[in-house]
């Protein structure tokens, strides 16, 4: 028992030839698979026009592609003044009408109705509904910053970037950050290119992973619950626990093994889940967006340069890092309560708390941040691009506290678990 690695190695194969562990992760990694796939399975109805062969049902699929090849020819353009207006005349400017109705008894109502103004695109076509979802895109980005006031023939690329500066503020101050953090973001946004050059095909396969890994995260923890719930009572289960305890070295190596075999496990089924999730994006919806600046789709108001790879790799990267704590989680809790059964009643319902509650209010500050950073709430609750920051010795965003966050608490549960280990009797 003195030769760890051979421990280690013994821990890891009664792991490995548990039939749970391998049905759990073939049915979470075929979930973290069928994410991107949703996206592009149904069809859609297409008329004569758009074809030239007759009406006709389109699949999703086929229309991804042909979104692909970018029909608006908006790739590599500048925003700039020429290119707001020409999202404005194929939009529509938005205008405000008054509808009246007259119910069952006779009473007129009258509502205000925001709708577009000259938008009508003439006969619909499979290319003219793609064009108009790519100038929809970017009309919506537009507006979201300036607002539906000022959308009209009269707006210039330096009043969109007066009013995102504005809004920055604004965002800045509803997230609390002090003053500090505010001139942190400062620097970062005068790194930004300006005018934002675009990407035609903005929310391809690199959004979904950035978008969809949230959802892999929750499978990691659901997968450690399963996999892990029952190690340690699993000796008690067998009988066997007394046995390699009172062999030369105790406690102490058994607990080591163990907890390193754990923690194995459970990275490897993140790596499972999030290669599935990545290779079905990319597949199904293409790289083309490698090079997209967060700010053109995700968050124009984000200030730091990103581009949706750059935040798709980190967001991975970041909850590879959180399957370390949900398994360390897991195993203090089986060790706490000494039963297979109570343990993944306990993981679960902790889940389920952090699934409900992903966020804390913002009048909160300082409990809301660190809410936000927990491992299995961390990009819930808030958008990726949460502005917050973390001042440790300098200041840090979300992506690069975090982790180092998960790896005090990862040392911290394996601390318990080693204490409650030599505590507990095994019978």
């Amino acid at each position: 028992m003195g030769n760890f690695g051979t421990l280690y190695k013994f821990e890891l194969k009664k792991l490995m030839h548990r039939k749970m562990i391998w049905a759990a992760l073939a049915i979470l990694t075929a979930v973290s698979a069928f994410l991107p796939a949703s996206t592009v399975i149904g069809k859609m109805y297409v008329s004569g026009d758009a074809t030239g062969h007759g009406d006709q049902w389109v699949s999703l699929y086929d229309i991804v592609q042909r979104r692909r090849q970018d029909p608006a020819g908006l790739d590599g353009r500048e925003l700039d003044t020429e290119l707001i207006q020409e999202t404005i005349a194929q939009q529509g400017i938005l205008v405000e009408t008054t509808t009246t109705y007259t119910d069952s008894g006779g009473n007129e109502h009258s509502f205000a109705v925001t709708q577009r103004d000259g938008s009508d695109a003439g006969p619909w076509t499979l290319d003219g509904y793609i064009t108009d979802g790519q100038y929809g895109d970017l009309y919506n980005t537009v507006w979201r910053i300036v607002g539906a006031e000022n959308m009209g023939p009269d707006l210039t690329v330096e009043d969109y970037y007066r009013a995102l500066d504005a809004w920055r503020e604004r965002n800045y101050a509803l997230w609390g950050l002090s003053d500090g953090a505010k001139a942190w973001w400062d620097a970062q946004a005068a790194e930004l290119e300006t005018p934002l050059t675009l990407t035609g095909y903005p929310d391809g396969g690199w959004t979904e992973i950035a978008q969809s890994a949230f959802v892999v995260n929750i499978s990691i923890f659901l997968f450690a619950i399963i996999a892990l719930s029952g190690l340690w009572p699993m000796e008690r289960q067998r009988r066997t626990g007394a046995l390699i305890q009172c062999a030369r070295y105790g406690k102490t190596p058994l607990c080591a093994a163990k907890f390193l075999a754990g923690l194995t496990v459970s990275v490897a089924g993140a790596v499972c889940m999030t290669a599935a999730l990545a290779g079905t994006s990319l597949v199904l919806l293409g790289p083309e967006d490698a090079a997209t600046a967060v700010q053109q789709l995700m968050d124009p108001a984000y200030g730091a340069p990103m581009t949706v790879r750059e935040l798709a790799l980190t967001v991975c990267g970041v909850y590879l890092a959180a399957s370390l704590v949900h398994a360390a989680f897991v195993m203090a809790v089986s060790l706490c309560t000494r039963g297979g059964t109570a343990a993944m009643a306990v993981s679960f319902g902790a889940m389920m708390l952090f699934v409900w509650v992903s966020a804390l209010p913002l009048s909160h500050p300082w409990l809301s941040q660190a809410w936000s950073l927990l491992p299995a709430v961390f990009g819930a609750g808030g958008p990726l691009t949460d502005p917050r920051l973390v001042h440790i010795g300098g200041y840090l965003t979300g992506f690069q506290a975090a982790p180092l966050l998960w790896l005090a608490m990862t040392l911290a549960l394996a601390g318990l678990a080693w204490a409650l280990h030599r505590r507990v009797p095994n019978k």
